[in-house]
């Protein structure tokens, strides 16, 4: 069941406490992972991982390994940009200060006390935490990807506290925990374009005005990824201003930010990216991002963009041009020819010695 703290949703198992929210990465181990955290409680992690060994820790954030190679690696890994992380997500959400919060007591309440731990768990095949405000973190050892699992739930974090519609256990808040993490840690994006193809395979469904999808569905994962890089991307908002908008669902942070219906955004948003479809699947870049595609800019209710330039530069602003072009070129020819004229009557002149000008 769920239940509100006034600072997001918790997801309340009958027994053992609160369900991890979770980032679970695409491919073979997804379904052991899924089988992982129906099992994982807060008990059960804290008696498990408490006794980890610090190896660092900055203003904000605590950081511990399991004393493996690749649990070392990957804690050195969060530790040598933890602050910066930190400082990014803290701007996103236009400088919010986390609350002090409480420590929880390894049973049935989390701690959502700072400065944020994060911790190693070799079976969480990505990240998670207990609660969306919860300020324990649990990441898998990878130290290609430990940065970005640690900001994945760290934004998950922030976004309790703004308390502007970003569900973290749902489709737009996990889906804003994802692109921001991938904005911190590139690594990410194969991850990304695997659950955009499963979400675009699996008929496109719209998780865009629909967000009753928890964290762990990997259709909705996709969709909210891909229309995330929509908004930034394709329509030029920037991440502060996204994220700062909210909304309980994408399609009403899209109805905030461009005054259309949620169900304009979708469908302007499917059509573009049905142009990459090749046999199924979609043509993707390395980033996972295809944006901009066709013409940039506001998308109006017709599903073309309106007051648009055609520039592939979302931030290239609309230049207004005359409303009668042929009667503005026909003035310039006019000016032209008249100071032509102006020129060999005086070059006639002082060449007859009538007047006198050059010298």
């Amino acid at each position: 069941m769920e239940t509100g703290n006034g600072r997001g949703v918790i997801l309340v198992r009958t027994e053992g406490g609160p369900a991890p929210h979770v980032f679970i990465l695409a491919g073979p181990k997804r379904q052991a992972s899924l089988q992982y955290f129906e099992a994982v409680t807060l008990q059960t992690a804290g008696a498990t991982f408490r006794g980890e060994t610090e190896v660092g820790r900055t203003p904000d954030m605590v950081v511990y390994s399991d004393g493996s190679a690749d649990g070392n690696a990957s804690a050195q890994a969060v530790l040598q940009s933890a602050e910066a992380d930190f400082k990014a997500v803290q701007e996103w959400f236009g400088g919010l200060t986390l609350p002090a919060g409480q420590d929880g007591d390894d049973q049935n309440t989390p701690r959502t006390a700072t400065p944020v731990q994060v911790l190693v768990d070799a079976q969480a095949g990505g990240a998670y935490h207990f609660g969306c405000d919860a300020t324990d973190i649990y990441i898998q050892p990878d130290p290609s990807l430990a940065n970005g699992f640690m900001v994945a739930e760290l934004v998950e974090i922030f976004e309790a506290a703004a308390n502007k519609g970003w569900a973290c256990g749902n489709t737009n808040g996990e889906g804003l925990s994802r692109v921001l993490a991938g904005e911190r840690n590139a690594n990410l994006a194969p991850d990304f374009a695997q659950t955009i193809q499963a979400w675009w395979s699996a008929g496109h469904a719209d998780y865009v005005n629909n967000n009753s999808a928890t964290d762990q569905d990997e259709n909705s994962n996709g969709c909210a990824t891909l229309f995330l890089y929509y908004l930034h991307s394709q329509l030029g908002f920037d991440w502060t201003k996204i994220v700062n908008t909210g909304g309980s669902t994408l399609g009403e942070t899209y109805q905030r930010l461009t005054g259309k219906s949620g169900a304009d955004g979708f469908n302007d948003f499917v059509s573009r990216v049905a142009t990459l479809e090749q046999g199924g699947q979609l043509a993707l870049p390395a980033n996972s991002n295809p944006f901009p595609i066709g013409a940039t800019g506001d998308p109006g209710t017709s599903g073309q963009p309106s007051g648009s330039t055609g520039t592939t530069d979302p931030g290239t602003p609309d230049i207004p041009l005359p409303t009668d072009v042929n009667s503005a070129i026909g003035m310039v020819g006019l000016v032209v020819i008249v100071v032509a004229i102006i020129a060999v009557i005086v070059l006639i002149l002082n060449a007859t010695g009538t007047i006198h000008i050059l010298g």
